[in-house]
């Protein structure tokens, strides 16, 4: 079965949420959404993306690779952005993100997303695509500021 495509519109709050679980006793989507200040609904968008990128588990456990990452905490976002890099949908959107304009890239990622998951309707589709082309946008500003260091 195929996982739920994230709709977890900030990566940086993706990558925040999943430190909190992986620093947290038997976390709950309660101590996400009073950590991030949003309600359990949000936080089950942020567990769901952490579960999408096999970061945890559906008991809101670190997975082996979540262990692996939450070793050296401070670079836990420079793994995760790696991660979504090589996945092989984000890797394809995170292509276009770099090649194309963000709405040329937003189409064609629609058109991908269609295809891998035809039991989406539209709305679904748009707004899907558009957060993982956020998540692609965060990554490219992040390695645009770290050229410029």
């Amino acid at each position: 079965m195929k996982k739920l495509l994230p709709q977890a519109n900030t990566l940086a709050t993706v990558i925040r949420t999943f430190k909190l679980i992986g620093n947290t006793v038997n976390c709950t989507l309660n101590d996400i959404a009073e950590f991030n200040k949003f309600e359990v609904r949000q936080a089950s968008y942020y567990a769901n993306a952490c579960y999408f990128l096999n970061l945890i588990d559906d008991n809101l456990k670190l997975t082996p690779l979540g262990q692996n990452i939450m070793q050296e905490p401070k670079q836990a976002k420079v793994k995760i952005y790696e991660l979504i890099i090589k996945n092989e949908l984000i890797g394809q959107l995170f292509a276009k993100t770099a090649l194309y304009s963000e709405e040329t890239a937003i189409k064609e990622g629609k058109e991908l997303i269609r295809a891998l998951y035809p039991e989406y309707g539209e709305a679904v589709i748009d707004r899907r695509t558009k957060c993982l082309i956020g998540w692609c946008v965060e990554i490219l500003d992040y390695m645009k500021m770290q050229k410029n260091i």
